[in-house]
């Protein structure tokens, strides 16, 4: 079921890797959706097909990737049937991602405020570009003198701010967040997960969080999508899946959460 508040619709999308006897279904017909201002996650094991699905939305799978059929609707904008120069207008402006390396998405030899800034002279004009800087690493809490810093020189926590900072520099629509607290401690997990639930409000984003955890879904994401081998197996509002899952895989992943105390049946 659609509504007319959806920003995405991915419909019956199945992506194959190779040919034959050889083929890979890596994403086969699974569907979902993400409302305005609404946080969506996809969680599955690694290899369950989530980080490939999420490329896909602007045609960022590998090469060797074939989408097969399917319907990847955004905005009303069917983004399969797009060239690549239209797809460059949607990718980084109004589909934004994040990932769980942050150093892979920062070059270390410039500092990070020149990073953000060449990201707004990208996709933004007539606007004051090292201004507009300082604004974006407020809005992600951290410092003005960080403008000057080199990425070797923060923790992971700031790095991955940083990373959020420039994925908000265009003014995204949608941020697709990949696993994007896997990296970091677990009290600075907390604090990013708070980072995007307090972004989605002020800043009026929708999130697709794609992750493998159970445990960072409860309190960011509305509705869940669990998939596993390329197959959505359960979807319903997070309170649904979580106090009452369906599908055995489902109830395997929340078992894998680790607890600091044992659960009571």
């Amino acid at each position: 079921m659609t509504d007319m508040n959806d920003i995405l619709v991915v419909r019956d999308l199945s992506i194959h890797f190779g040919q034959g006897d050889e083929r890979v279904k890596a994403v086969d017909g699974i569907s979902f959706r993400v409302g305005r201002g609404e946080t969506v996650a996809l969680v599955g094991e690694s290899g369950s097909g989530k980080s490939i699905s999420a490329a896909s939305l602007t045609k960022l799978a590998p090469r060797a990737a074939k989408y097969v059929k399917g319907s990847i609707c955004f905005k009303g904008q069917e983004i399969l049937a797009l060239s690549e120069r239209e797809l460059r207008k949607i990718r980084g402006r109004q589909i934004a991602y994040i990932f769980q390396e942050p150093m892979v998405s920062l070059n270390p030899v410039f500092t990070v405020g020149w990073q953000i800034e060449e990201a707004i002279k990208l996709h933004q004009k007539g606007i004051h570009r090292k201004a507009e800087v300082r604004r974006l690493l407020r809005l992600v809490h951290l410092p003005d003198r960080l403008v000057s810093a080199y990425p070797h020189q923060m923790s992971g926590g700031q790095l991955q701010r940083c990373v959020i900072a420039m994925a908000l520099a265009c003014s995204p629509d949608l941020l697709v967040a990949d696993e994007p607290t896997t990296a970091l401690d677990v009290t600075v997990q907390r604090e990013i997960l708070n980072l995007l639930a307090e972004l989605r409000e002020t800043v009026g984003l929708s999130i697709l969080m794609i992750t493998h955890n159970f445990g960072i879904v409860a309190d960011l994401a509305s509705r869940v999508y669990v998939m596993k081998k390329g197959i959505i197996v359960e979807e319903g509002t997070t309170k649904q899946v979580l106090y009452n899952p369906q599908h055995n895989y489902t109830k395997q992943l929340m078992a894998a959460v680790p607890r600091l105390h044992p659960v009571k049946k």
